[in-house]
């Protein structure tokens, strides 16, 4: 007979359930399995399976969280956006929001209207956009805040997405760029970034002088390491659900696409734990105002 995990539609919703399960042993909870697969059912409606979105975005998310791609939790983005010190009513933009999780932890921690920015097009759909598609329609002036996170690194061309940042805010608008920065200049730290054709992160004073120099004036600088390193930590606790999970997955290929991705994406965390502990990397906060 077929588990309850088995009979749900799509990898992310089968994985989902086995996290749930694992959180009710691990917290000492009776596990309701019917109630659990009809909440993650709904949750799911259209299971997107392997065949429909890249293994490179369903690992990242079954381990981080729906919609994270990468470590974050809503205190870390409220972190961020208290710093804006904006009023109750304000739009705001969220620049690299992955999945969209940014977006629902600013929509559940304040009233602002919030749109984002995404590198990946399979999570575009309502405030949440490409940057080809912002680009097409671009509203300049508009948004009275800004958060941005990890963006300067990714871009090839850092100059140019920050003169898109400074496009889309209103003189005098607050932003907070937080980022991946190196202890000395050309520090390529290859293993923590492979994926990274042509952007990298780059020191702490040569992001504050390209933001300096396209439209922002800075205001307060921040070492952030030590609040991200525990978020990578607590994320480990999502490997052994993921492992348990995609073990179960009878089509042999699929299991074999996520066991190579799920260590693929174990190893790259790993390195970046390792380089932000001894200092090579880190991650640095950089509170600006537009000019």
């Amino acid at each position: 007979m077929a588990s309850a995990a088995t009979e749900l539609p799509g990898i992310r919703a089968r994985i989902a359930f086995e996290k749930r399960k694992f959180y009710a042993w691990w917290e000492g909870y009776a596990f309701d399995a019917a109630a659990e697969r009809a909440a993650i059912i709904a949750r799911f409606p259209g299971a997107a399976d392997i065949g429909a979105r890249p293994v490179d975005e369903i690992i990242p998310e079954v381990i981080w969280g729906e919609g994270r791609l990468e470590p974050g939790a809503p205190v870390w983005t409220m972190r961020f956006a208290r710093m804006l010190s904006l009023p109750v009513r304000a739009n705001v933009i969220v620049f690299g929001a992955g999945g969209g999780a940014p977006l629902n932890d600013l929509k559940h921690g304040t009233c602002w209207k919030v749109s984002g920015l995404t590198r990946y097009e399979n999570y575009s759909h309502g405030e949440l956009r490409t940057y080809d598609q912002a680009l097409q329609k671009l509203h300049k002036a508009s948004t009275a805040g800004a958060l941005s996170f990890f963006e300067l690194h990714r871009d090839p061309d850092p100059v140019a997405f920050t003169r898109l940042a400074a496009e889309l805010l209103l003189p005098g608008a607050k932003a907070v760029f937080v980022d991946f920065t190196v202890a000395r200049k050309g520090a390529r730290l290859r293993s923590c970034f492979p994926a990274l054709k042509y952007g990298a992160p780059r020191t702490h004073g040569e992001f504050d002088a390209i933001l300096r120099e396209n439209g922002f004036s800075m205001s307060d600088y921040g070492d952030e390491t030590g609040v991200f390193m525990p978020l990578i930590a607590e994320g480990w606790a999502g490997w052994r659900q993921a492992y348990e999970a995609i073990s179960n997955i009878e089509n042999l290929r699929m299991r074999a696409d996520l066991m190579r991705g799920l260590a693929t994406h174990a190893q790259l965390w790993a390195e970046r734990y390792d380089a932000l502990r001894s200092g090579q990397l880190q991650v640095t906060r950089f509170q600006a105002t537009r000019d």
